[in-house]
């Protein structure tokens, strides 16, 4: 047994009360011996854990029950619940303290050792040894109790969203996660899987995986959607060529591209002008290779700044190409690498309700298909149970998301207010896999969030935040700041449309687990605003801290001080909202200052963000940290590479600047979220995985 002084006095005090062989006094003995009745009760009060001491009475026993944290405490009351009150005793009035009250220097001991508050009961005197002997018995049998083991299986749907919503929102973890359970469980074909592995690669930099993968020669003989095609094209061009055109050596970089034009050729197809420059170069080296004089022409006039292409036009002469007079018109859909006939057959999940076994039903999709629906035909499809069409047109839109034009989004507010197919349990299903689908389309895509899609956007926040909010699943509390962020960046004046879905989201389930993800939203809309609108919601959340704030991390703490401040609240009603002196002494523990940085990156477009972050990190950290908020590689970015860990805020960056970052990769930390307080998590996070390495 171990405990500090005041516990053991604390004890004391209740020792010295007991009758007969129950007396005990740790001072004079140092212990208890371990067949007491009550040595467990003794050993976990000194351990700090959750535990019951009795206090005999002139008519009754008065019972306290301690613990070292509030939701330690509900799970103790529950417990006596169930074993002992009210057939053997009674919660006293009122039943849980929080301050001294009048129990003098033993109130002061109890908060000292239980500092949520504690629990007040009592039993008869001639019970005691019996309530003694059941909460032996309790706690013996809790502790043999298995650990609880939820038996859900989620179906392949639900899945796909998991990895949907890990890109959207930048979470590899729960991406990976969804693509191991896919193939674990054998519930999607495996070139859909392998799309996804290499998709989740792209999205976090590892081009290695991609080129190196056994399978990829047999991905590409089948139709994949064109972000998968880019995203090969990127990692080749970003492992073989990147660095012979850094040096300026385009012969090189042709002559490195010559062993993977049998892999790449038709690939890149036609790019336009908005396309990513490596897209453009990988088309010209697929065109110089082929010998196509008018496509390459053609790329030098839609790209008439890049070097490397216009380098490799006005090759054509010692290449010994022919000129062709007009370009090779673009294929119907750019991502087949071959020509296939007859229509390749794809295989579409489909809806099913709860309780049936997964089904993987084989759908035909061709260039062309027969009848070409929009998604304004969807709600139609949903409504009627034209399952077959639907898969069709979802896997067209996945495809070709820019083709299958998704307007304002009118068609999401139709299907997700019609009251019969949300009363329906597969029409639900089949309206939630629409969701997905347009979450993966357009959110998840490298352009987010576009300026077009704004209306767009606006649907799927309203849709999102009155459909999904009763989740558990931080993830999707996420996404609906992701999208949030989105329309504030696009239009600040949308503040009320994003203020409005937030609350929605808090007011739905007000409860500590989002704690964390509501001082973020906070952060946000603060961010846009200087107005003290968001006061009501600081204080909702405030109360909850006050209550407990056990596990709140340092950077917590901060954020949560500095909201109320930014909002206009005076230092001590601060503290007091938060429930006393918030702000964490500086300490020579802190896990950041050992880690010894000399110097850390902070890449985001979110300066104020950024900034504060960055004071915060310099000051526990005393390492120089550097801030990128450019829109390209530049000046920034190279000096961010030289740093020893890079924060790359995954929701406030552009591609441009991330590719810039290719050889450090892992150097790169990846936050989820775009606050100051996201940040310094994702600080933390390194170095706590770093001490598990060591």
């Amino acid at each position: 047994m171990s405990g500090s002084s005041t516990t053991t006095t604390l004890l004391d005090m209740f020792g010295t009360r007991l009758p007969g062989e129950l007396a005990f006094s740790l001072s004079l003995h140092g212990n208890v011996p371990t067949d007491h009745p009550l040595a467990s009760e003794i050993a976990a009060t000194l351990d700090g854990k959750a535990a019951s001491l009795p206090y005999p009475r002139r008519e009754d026993v008065a019972w306290v029950t301690l613990a070292p944290t509030a939701g330690d405490l509900r799970r103790a009351i529950e417990d006596l619940r169930c074993w002992v009150l009210p057939s053997f005793g009674w919660e006293s009035r009122p039943s849980i303290r929080s301050d001294g009250g009048s129990a003098g220097q033993m109130g002061a001991l109890l908060l000292a050792q239980s500092p949520q508050g504690y629990f007040r009961w009592h039993s008869r005197l001639a019970d005691i040894h019996h309530v003694i002997a059941r909460l032996a018995t309790m706690r013996a049998v809790i502790a043999q109790a298995p650990a609880r083991q939820s038996q859900l299986r989620p179906t392949l749907e639900m899945l796909r969203r998991q990895f949907t919503l890990g890109l959207a929102t930048g979470d590899r973890n729960t991406a990976l996660q969804a693509i191991n359970e896919i193939d674990q469980r054998q519930l999607d074909t495996a070139p859909n899987a392998l799309s996804m592995r290499i998709r989740l690669a792209a999205a976090f930099g590892d081009d290695q995986a991609i080129v190196d993968h056994p399978q990829l020669d047999d991905l590409l003989s089948m139709r994949v959607p064109r972000r998968v095609v880019e995203s090969l094209l990127l990692a080749h061009h970003a492992v073989f060529l990147a660095d012979h055109e850094a040096a300026g050596n385009i012969k090189a970089a042709l002559a490195a591209y010559l062993p993977l034009y049998g892999r790449l050729a038709g690939l890149a197809g036609h790019p336009t002008g908005g396309a990513d420059s490596a897209i453009a170069r990988m088309a010209t080296y697929d065109a110089a290779l082929s010998e196509d004089a008018g496509r390459l022409h053609a790329l030098a006039d839609r790209f008439p700044n890049d070097t490397v292409v216009a380098a490799l036009a006005s090759s054509l002469p010692t290449l010994g190409l022919q000129p062709i007079s007009e370009p090779a018109a673009p294929p119907v859909l750019e991502t087949e690498a071959h020509s296939v006939e007859p229509p390749v057959v794809e295989t579409v999940e489909l809806p099913v309700a709860e309780g049936e076994t997964d089904k993987v039903v084989p759908v035909l999709i061709t260039a062309e298909p027969t009848l070409l629906l929009d998604w304004s035909d969807v709600p139609a499809l949903v409504a009627t149970d034209a399952r077959e069409p639907l898969a069709a047109f979802l896997q067209r839109a996945m495809l070709m998301p820019d083709v299958c034009d998704p307007g304002d989004g009118d068609f999401l507010i139709e299907l997700f207010t019609d009251s019969d197919i949300i009363a329906d349990t597969k029409k639900r299903a089949a309206a939630d896999q629409v969701l997905t689908t347009v979450i993966d389309a357009y959110v998840c895509e490298e352009l987010f969030p576009r300026r077009e899609r704004l209306g767009l956007y606006q649907a799927m926040l309203d849709i999102w935040s009155s459909s999904r909010t009763m989740s558990t699943d931080p993830i999707d509390g996420q996404l609906l700041l992701t999208i949030a962020d989105a329309l504030l960046r696009l239009d600040g004046r949308l503040e009320a449309v994003a203020a409005t879905a937030i609350a929605r989201w808090w007011e739905a389930r007000p409860v500590r687990s989002r704690l964390a993800w509501l001082g973020e939203a906070l952060e946000l809309l603060t961010e846009q605003s200087t107005a003290q609108d968001y006061l009501a919601l600081w204080y909702a959340g405030a109360g909850l801290i006050k209550v407990d704030h056990e596990g709140f991390s340092v950077a917590d703490r901060h954020l949560w001080y500095r909201l109320g401040r930014r909002l206009g609240l005076d230092v001590a009603t601060t503290h007091e909202a938060l429930g006393g002196n918030w702000l964490p002494l500086q300490s020579a523990d802190d896990p950041l200052l050992a880690a010894g940085f000399k110097k850390i990156a902070i890449v985001s477009l979110h300066e104020r963000a950024a900034r504060e972050a960055a004071a915060q990190i310099e000051d526990r950290t005393h390492a120089h940290v550097v801030l990128v908020t450019d829109h390209a590689a530049g000046e920034g970015t190279a000096s961010a590479t030289t740093a020893d860990v890079i924060l790359f805020v995954w929701g406030a960056t552009k591609h441009a600047v991330y590719r810039a970052f290719d050889k450090v990769r892992d150097r790169l930390e990846y936050v989820q979220g775009t606050g100051s307080a996201s940040i310094v998590r994702a600080l933390e996070r390194r170095v706590r995985a770093a001490g598990t390495e060591m």
